[in-house]
């Protein structure tokens, strides 16, 4: 019987994808915080708009027809992420070696055959705010696509790996994005939803060529904190699911059973809302995240007092 290591895949996985994501988030504060005092006081001091310059905008949020999956409310921005309450390998059979650039990590010879649960990250995507009769787009995106290329690092050596040992189609990638939206949305709005998990394992063996394994992880999140809204819903599937969270799922490709727990954490800027937005002006009424010194940040209040 094969031993029953199964269960490592799934949570050294987890681990795996967030290191150079956690450590790249961890680089860039430092290097931030008191720099990006100094250039918000510079720019009121002489507040010039120019190309690749630093420059703080104060105005309303906007968006053509962005709505709220959770509750229809009509938002200028959201981000969104969905996860089930349990994620588990229900099943895994012996015969696949294990390996990341052909050195073998473990002892187990396994392949997963049924992996339940799943998170993943959704947001409406870039947002405008008008200051007085100029409308700048704030490039949330721009963030995203720095720790996506920063996470490539980890994730070439280790994706094609997990798709042979028997992650579902998808998988990968959500989990990539949920991680990257996380550590960007820090920056953005000083995001936090502490994930706490609980784990548990059940083994049930079979020949000697396969072994039954549930190997569980149960989520729950208390609180979601930013400088813009956040919140924390728990939904139940066949209750109170809301259909547009049900075809989010259904689009990632996952089928619900009846009763499966959902979390769904939002962080999201209600229609015409006045914030304040700093960020690096690309020339063309577009605010970017270029480097990890003037970051992009929106907030309710000022930022030269946070």
């Amino acid at each position: 019987m094969a031993s029953d290591s199964s269960g490592i895949y799934i949570f050294a996985f987890l681990v795996l994808i967030g290191i150079g994501i956690v450590a790249y988030a961890f680089l860039s504060k430092r290097v931030a915080a008191d720099k990006r005092q100094q250039l918000i006081k510079a720019f009121k001091a002489s507040p010039k708009i120019a190309k690749d310059a630093p420059v703080l905008v104060q105005g309303t949020a906007q968006a053509s027809d962005v709505i709220l999956p959770t509750t229809g409310e009509h938002v200028a921005y959201y981000g969104l992420f969905v996860l089930s309450k349990e994620t588990a390998i229900a099943d895994t059979r012996e015969g696949v070696d294990f390996r990341i650039n052909g050195l073998p990590v473990g002892t187990a010879r396994t392949t997963i055959n049924v992996l339940e649960g799943f998170t993943f990250f959704e947001t409406s995507g870039d947002f405008t705010v008008a200051s007085g009769s100029t409308y700048y787009f704030v490039r949330v995106s721009s963030i995203i696509a720095s720790f996506t290329k920063a996470a490539s690092m980890v994730s070439g050596l280790v994706a094609e790996e997990f798709r042979r040992a028997g992650m579902r189609e998808g998988f990968f990638e959500d989990t990539m994005a949920f991680s990257n939206a996380q550590q960007a949305l820090k920056i953005l709005c000083g995001f936090d939803a502490p994930i706490v998990t609980n784990r548990s394992r059940r083994h049930t063996g079979g020949g000697w060529n396969k072994t039954t394994t549930t190997q569980r992880a149960s989520v729950s999140v208390v609180t979601a904190t930013s400088r813009i809204d956040s919140r924390v819903h728990e939904f139940m599937a066949g209750y109170n699911l809301p259909q547009a969270i049900l075809d989010l799922i259904a689009k990632h490709g996952v089928t619900l059973k009846d009763k499966d727990e959902i979390i769904v954490i939002e962080t999201f800027i209600p229609l015409n809302k006045e914030v304040f937005v700093f960020g690096t002006f690309d020339g063309d009424r577009s605010l970017v995240f270029a480097d990890g010194t003037v970051q992009l940040s929106v907030s309710y209040i000022d930022p030269e007092g946070q």
